[in-house]
């Protein structure tokens, strides 16, 4: 049980009082205008100043924080996080989410015509109005459309997209993009000295273990199964440069309806 103890205010120990308001953190007229000089014309209602969102992170988060816009609208969270890991190097990734409907009867859909577009040309610069050139702040950029998977239809079309699906979703999970191996039941991707291997046959490991004894650096290894193994014995000889990783259950329960 806590002991009382005498509360105390930031003005009693600092001297000076805390702004309850945040006057200088921009308005949505300011960040209206910042969207028209990327893109040239009035495209989106009530834009969130950067300046707030960067505010409220450097509260909230840090600098290897995943921040996630759940209802992302122009992209400003997206903006902010991407202006201030310039600011303070740091490596903070967003996550956003949004739909792609007709942005107030104006002819714009949120998501192809404004979101994507503006994250984009955040990274690699752009023209403003007077035709000057504003660099990119750099990053990188994964841009999906959600989609429904039939599982009760174990197609082999199926099969295929929820491998495409399935390898996309987990290289965004290590943050590895770059293929390094592809053959049809094991492909391999990297990040710098991280790798993340993804097998869909568990017959392909002895070929996937000899494929990589000479590259170098960690690797994090799903393994696809229709059942319940854990793979431990298969990799006990390389357990230092390997790590066996769990795959999702919402994916693996979809792979094994469309696999049974």
């Amino acid at each position: 049980m806590a002991l009382p103890r005498k509360k105390q205010f930031l003005y009693e120990v600092s001297g000076s009082t805390p702004d309850d308001l945040w006057l200088d953190c921009g308005t949505t007229d300011s960040a209206t205008r910042m969207i028209q000089n990327m893109f040239g014309k009035k495209i989106f209602e009530t834009i969130k100043p950067i300046e707030l969102i960067i505010r409220m992170l450097k509260l909230a988060c840090g600098k290897e924080s995943i921040i996630l816009d759940f209802m992302a609208g122009s992209g400003t969270t997206g903006h902010a996080v991407l202006k201030l890991n310039k600011e303070d190097s740091g490596n903070r990734k967003f996550i956003l989410c949004t739909n792609n409907e007709n942005n107030n009867g104006n002819g714009y859909k949120i998501a192809e015509d404004v979101c994507y577009p503006r994250i984009k040309k955040v990274i690699e610069g752009y023209k403003n109005l007077k035709g000057e050139k504003v660099e990119g702040l750099g990053g990188n950029l994964k841009y999906f459309k959600t989609d429904f998977v039939n599982y009760d239809e174990p197609t082999d079309r199926n099969k295929i997209k929820l491998t495409e699906e399935a390898t996309e979703m987990l290289c965004i999970k290590e943050g590895t993009f770059e293929k390094v191996l592809g053959p049809e039941n094991v492909k391999v991707f990297k990040n710098c000295d991280h790798y993340t291997a993804i097998i869909f046959d568990q017959l392909a490991i002895p070929s996937f273990k000899e494929a990589i004894k000479g590259i170098k650096g960690k690797f994090s290894v799903y393994v696809f199964s229709l059942g319940d193994e854990t793979f431990d014995d298969e990799f006990e000889d390389t357990k230092s440069k390997i790590r066996l990783s769990p795959i999702p259950e919402a994916i693996l329960r979809v792979y094994r309806r469309i696999f049974k």
